[in-house]
């Protein structure tokens, strides 16, 4: 489940799952390792004293970059793969080197209007794929990358859906959701970073507003569904640089659920009842208030979520 997570575990707390990351039996650290076993404990890291040892227990398989890059079609050595890190976004906006990185676990993810947000170890999907550009950000490549998650998953899921613009949904409940980043560097460039948050494996701790994979029957390793999306990420992504958003209007036709029914509005205004009328061409999104009339909402300055899901 998120939850708030201003601060970071210790150096010395990470120093030791970087140990134990191979999940075989460690000795004990030299210093204090009753203090960084209580420390895991707060954290949720499955860390455990046993037969004199120190050992990590994954919950599900840990991630593979071999079997990721396999997949995905992309070079295992730009794939950053650290038991935990503050945000996968913020390791590939931070290294050039690095397009794609995943964690077991992240401190300090972060979501659409500047939640932040942490999660638990080993359960899901945290994964950021990253890319340097010239050309200026399109507002709609959040929803593409919903999308693309759509594409791979709708067969087996017929209530799965795209919220706007950037939230996977299964009927009611909240599946995962998409955060464009962007930071600008020298000589007009900007590096963009794709980021992903997808419930996979059982987990008490979801809210039950929130729902995984397996709630819902598909069992599916993470690394296996990393690749997947990241290679449907790359296609699509090379098709909305070339061809802009027009060709996936008929596709979000397919994952659209909001259009023409009822949401409520949060944003600087404060919270009002709409309209949906349909998505512009540019992402973004048409709306009828009764006190405004139509307006047209932007993904960076608005939040919503239906009347009746």
């Amino acid at each position: 489940m998120a939850i708030s997570a201003p601060d970071a575990p210790s150096t010395a707390l990470q120093r030791l799952l970087t140990a134990v990351a191979d999940g075989l039996p460690h000795a004990w650290p030299a210093d204090n390792p009753d203090e960084q076993i209580a420390e895991a404990v707060e954290w949720g890291f499955p860390l455990y004293a046993r037969d004199g040892g120190v050992h990590l227990e994954y919950p599900a398989a840990p991630l593979s970059a071999q079997e990721i890059a396999d997949i995905g079609g992309i070079d295992p050595a730009h794939i950053h793969l650290p038991l935990c890190c503050a945000s996968t976004n913020t390791e590939v906006l931070q290294d050039t080197c690095v397009d794609v990185c995943l964690t077991e676990s992240q401190w300090a993810g972060r979501g659409r209007r500047g939640r932040q947000w942490s999660s638990p170890f080993g359960r899901h999907l945290y994964l950021s794929y990253g890319w340097t550009q010239h050309s200026p950000i399109h507002a709609a490549l959040t929803i593409v990358a919903a999308l693309s998650v759509f594409t791979l998953l709708q067969a087996r899921l017929p209530d799965l859906w795209v919220k706007w613009p950037n939230d996977l949904w299964v009927g009611g409940r909240k599946l995962g959701g998409i955060l464009v980043e962007a930071r600008p560097r020298r000589h007009g460039e900007t590096r963009l970073v794709v980021g992903l948050g997808l419930n996979i494996h059982d987990d008490p701790g979801l809210p039950a507003t929130a729902v995984s994979l397996a709630d819902l029957d598909i069992r599916v390793t993470r690394s296996t569904l990393a690749g997947a999306i990241l290679r449907q990420w790359r296609e699509d992504f090379a098709r909305f640089a070339g061809e802009g958003f027009t060709p996936f209007l008929p596709l979000w036709k397919k994952a659209d659920r909001l259009t023409r029914q009822s949401v409520q509005i949060s944003d600087a205004q404060g919270m009002r009842v709409a309209r949906v009328l349909g998505l512009g061409p540019d992402g973004r999104l048409q709306v009828s208030c009764a006190d405004t009339g139509t307006v047209w909402l932007s993904a960076g300055d608005v939040s919503l979520r239906p009347q009746h899901p």
